[in-house]
This record gives structure tokens, sequence and C-alpha cells, in this order.
């Protein structure tokens, strides 16, 4: 994909803990609301301040989107570039690449959830979200391709559909998960990676002496 060239103003007052609680309450208001129904006001409201005290922070709501967007998948990101980088073998790698991917989620529920509604894709800065989503899906499928390499995972694996397989598992907690619908963050991590873990190591044979009569 193409990078688009950003037309992202450099924004002041980034570093302040004000600024930090105007992402908290635009991830918030756009998980609620919807990017495009969600309005400066209602951000605002949700603050505690008036709409036009935002523009010491912002010139548009554009850029709070990419904000909220911007800020867990850098850190999903670069968490996991460490990981890539590092000495252990593909199979642990795998087994911490999923783990961020919990953590972040942790996290940045409301965030996460923006980025996966797709709603930024037409936005002003669709294009600079996708790039880091594909950096993201780029460092992930090299372990996969790293561990069929290695021969620790199945040699038959489509990497990048593997890959996509995985994102689907992980990425539908957004739709489901709540702290009081029975399951902990910790056991959904346990038995996800097992899910995982057994898909790319086992490769089930489908013989005619074992299929079952019709």
């Amino acid at each position: 994909m193409n990078k688009q060239k950003s037309t992202r103003k450099t924004v002041k007052n980034k570093s302040t803990k004000r600024y930090n609680e105007i992402i908290d309450a635009a991830a918030k208001v756009f998980r609620e609301r919807g990017y495009k129904e969600a309005t400066l006001e209602d951000i605002a409201n949700e603050v505690g301040m008036l709409k036009g005290s935002l523009y010491y922070y912002i010139n548009k709501k554009e850029e709070l989107l990419y904000a909220v967007v911007e800020r867990p998948l850098s850190e999903m990101t670069e968490s996991l570039k460490q990981i890539v980088e590092a000495s252990y073998t593909p199979t642990i790698k795998l087994e911490k690449a999923l783990q961020n991917h919990i953590n972040a989620f942790d996290r940045y529920q409301s965030e996460l959830f923006v980025w996966i509604s797709i709603e930024w894709f037409k936005s002003e800065f669709g294009g600079e979200i996708a790039t880091l989503g594909d950096e993201y899906d780029r460092l992930f499928r090299k372990i996969i391709i790293d561990g069929v390499e290695k021969k620790e995972f199945r040699s038959d694996l489509d990497t990048k559909l593997m890959t996509f397989a995985i994102f689907g598992v992980y990425n539908y907690l957004q739709r489901w998960y709540s702290p009081n619908n029975g399951y902990s963050l910790e056991e959904i991590s346990v038995q996800f990676n097992q899910f995982v873990q057994q898909a790319v190591w086992d490769k089930v044979l489908i013989c005619s002496e074992n299929k079952p009569s019709s």
C-alpha cells in the first residue's frame, strides 16, 4: 500500500495529562457512539471541558481518531518488534506475541474496538492508520514463517491465512468480552494460546480408511 502523505499539523501539548485524558475520552465516545456520530462536543463533555478548549490540543476530530488508534498500535508493534528480534524459538515468540495482543487488549479495549471497527478506513488519515496495521501484520507473520522454515510449525501452513485466523480469534474479543462474563483475561489467554499452538503444530491427515462412514 502506498503511504499517504500526512496532512496532520504538529499538535502542541501532546505530552500533557489533559491531552491523554482527551484521547481516553475520545476512545470511549467513539466506541459508544461510533466515530461518524460522535461530536467534539460529546468528547468535551466526557472530559468535562468546553468544546472550544479542545482546539488548544487538536485541530479537528480526525486527529483524535488517529491518536486513539495510533497509541495502542504503536505500543503493540514496538513490543512485537522486540519479540521478533529476540533469540527465542518461533514457538516461544508466538506465545509471547499472543500475550502481547492480550495485554494490549487489557490496556486499550476501547481504542482497539475503534481500530477493528474499520471506521477509520475512509478517514483523512486512513492510509497512515493502515500502514501501522500493516507493520504489525508483517511482524506477526514473520514469526509464523520462521516457525515453518525451522520446522517447528506445520509445513503446509499458509502463513498469511494463519495470521488472519489468529487475528480473527483474538480481535473478536472486542465483540463479546466483559469482566462480568465469567472469564478472566488470563483464562482466555491460556485457552486461546493452546488453540493457536495446536493449529500450527498439529497436521491433521484425512485418509480414506478413517473417514466416517456415510
